[in-house]
Parts: C-alpha cells; sequence; structure tokens
C-alpha cells in the first residue's frame, strides 16, 4: 500500500508519502505563523495551509495533541492523539468521528478534517480489487454500531451484506464470516427502539471484525 497526504487546499501543492512503517504527525506550529506540518521521522514539512483552531503537537502540560497515520501489519490507520476540536475521517461509505481516539482502518481514499477549517486528503493506492471497500465498510460498522441510530446501523449493515454477497469469494472461511454478518443483520433488524441493546452491538462488533479481518489478513 502506497498512501499520500495533503492538504485539501487548491493552493497548497505540499503532499508527503508514506510507502513505509514511519508514522507521520500532522499538527499546528505556531512560530511558523500557525503553519500545519507533517511530520516524518523528525522531518518536518508544511501542507500550505495555516489554521489556528488545529492542534499543536503537544499543549502546555506535555499532552499529545497531534494526528497520526500509522502502518500495522500493512494496513494504514488514522488516528486523533488528543486534538482540542473534533477529527472526522469521511469516505465513501460516510463519516467516522475519531475524537475518541481510537485508531481508524484506512483502505481508500479518504478525507480527515482537522480544526475548524482544515481537511487532509489521503489518497491510497491498493492493490485489491472489486473487494478492496469491503473492509472500510466493516470499519465503519464496527466504528458506529454502539453510537449510531438502530436505522442507521441497519442500513450500513445491509449495504455490507450485500457487497460480500456480491464479491466473488467462495472459501469456507468466507462463507463462515458472512453467515455471521447475515446474523448480526438479522438481530438488528429484529430491534425496537432507537438504539442497539449490549448484545445486538456484540454480535454487529463481532461480526464486522471478523469481516474486516478477513481481507485484511487475505
Amino acid at each position: 500500500m502506497r498512501a499520500t497526504i495533503r492538504a485539501a487546499d487548491p493552493e497548497s501543492t505540499a503532499s508527503l508519502s508514506v510507502t513505509d512503517e514511519s508514522a507521520v504527525r500532522v499538527y499546528r506550529v505556531p512560530e511558523r505563523g500557525e503553519a500545519v506540518v507533517a511530520d516524518k521521522d523528525g522531518s518536518v514539512t508544511s501542507l500550505g495551509v495555516h489554521d489556528i483552531s488545529v492542534s499543536r503537537e503537544f499543549d502546555d502540560d506535555g499532552e499529545p495533541g497531534y494526528i497520526e497515520f500509522y502502518k500495522e501489519d500493512s494496513q494504514l490507520y488514522v488516528q486523533d492523539a488528543g486534538s482540542s476540536s473534533e477529527t472526522v475521517q469521511q469516505n465513501a461509505f460516510g463519516e467516522i468521528d475519531l475524537s475518541d481516539g481510537e485508531p481508524s482502518l484506512i483502505t481508500g481514499d479518504c478525507t480527515v478534517q482537522i480544526g475548524y477549517s482544515t481537511a487532509l486528503e489521503v489518497e491510497v493506492e491498493q492493490s485489491r480489487g472489486n473487494d478492496r471497500p469491503i473492509p472500510y465498510k466493516a470499519d465503519l460498522v464496527l466504528k458506529i454500531c454502539d453510537v449510531r441510530s438502530t436505522n442507521e446501523v441497519k442500513s450500513e449493515l445491509r449495504e455490507l451484506k450485500e457487497m460480500m454477497h456480491a464479491a466473488d469469494i467462495s472459501d469456507e472461511r468466507y462463507r463462515n464470516v458472512l453467515a455471521d454478518v447475515e446474523t448480526a443483520f438479522e438481530n438488528v433488524e429484529n430491534t425496537r427502539g432507537d438504539e442497539l441493546p449490549t448484545e445486538a452491538v456484540q454480535k454487529v462488533s463481532s461480526a464486522t471484525k471478523r469481516a474486516r479481518n478477513y481481507f485484511l489478513s487475505s
């Protein structure tokens, strides 16, 4: 996997490629006129935008405020280490709030909103074919299953189930994973009320983790 990070600003031409295991931190540098920079192994690159609402790398108490992109097991993740403003990952399947500090999988092009007016475009070159969006969708459902309404989770889980049915895969492990997703969907579909009960959340969480990990380990 190869990923390129740049500011979503037509006047900015700066970008940074992520191709190895080195993490990339994005934060604001007050001494550079509130410039938003990308830091990889101590090499700092200005992203060509200035935004005082983006957090510094560390605050006055030494607490982290940066956004970090890193690779683990050949997969790319983004994580909010503790910024003071909302951080949101946007992709073709919806939005994921990163403000809880949990890492979020990146398997396709997306935008990460940091601060109030800065957006980072992440362009991913991935080797997978038509199955590539499935782990992304599974990760999205995993992220929202305990914070969004029953109808929202049901809609996203239905799309995941349909995508998995359409995939040209027939091995036994995949069939077992798909069966788990179908069971989780039936459980959500039979739920009454705006919020999923704990048991339903656990079933959705387990099934979507298995679906995501199937593709990441393939």
